[in-house]
């Protein structure tokens, strides 16, 4: 099943609309709200193996950074080398994933920099779903290492 490897890192996953980035409502009322690690209730979700698996970020210990480079700038760049590391990537459709793990009760900003969002409280889609472009996104296979808490005190000094 799509999700099983999230499952087995006990992290919490939805269902996901197939090649989207939306939930499958009609499943998951709440979006991301809903997501579960009981395998039964995973197993029920992912019955239609066209859907999209989502990962419930805090719910699951994580904060990924989300990059698109469409939309990075300089400064982003930047950014980026300070944080790329040996970590847990997922290339997406038009940029990459990089995962960190996280404590909850965080209080994160939503975007790192221009091009950089911070996916924290919500959710990301995973490895092995079909990006809206039909691209697949692709895990590097790593495990997330802990997130660079110096680059997000920065940039909440900035703010």
């Amino acid at each position: 099943m799509i999700a099983d490897n999230y499952l087995d890192l006990g992290w919490s996953v939805l269902p996901v609309r197939s090649k989207a980035k939306e939930p499958a409502t009609w499943l998951v009322k709440r979006g991301h709200l809903d997501a579960s690690n009981d395998p039964f209730q995973v197993a029920e979700w992912f019955k239609n193996e066209k859907l999209n698996v989502g990962i419930a970020c805090e719910l699951s210990g994580l904060l990924v950074l989300d990059f698109d480079h469409r939309n990075m700038t300089a400064k982003s760049w930047e950014i980026a080398k300070e944080v790329w590391c040996e970590t847990m990537a997922v290339m997406t459709g038009d940029g990459v994933h990089l995962y960190f793990t996280a404590p909850q009760g965080l209080n994160m900003p939503g975007k790192l920099a221009d091009g950089i969002d911070i996916k924290y409280k919500g959710y990301v889609v995973g490895a092995p779903s079909i990006h809206p472009s039909g691209k697949s996104y692709e895990w590097n296979g790593k495990l997330p290492v802990e997130y660079p808490a110096q680059l997000i005190k920065k940039k909440e000094a900035k703010q």
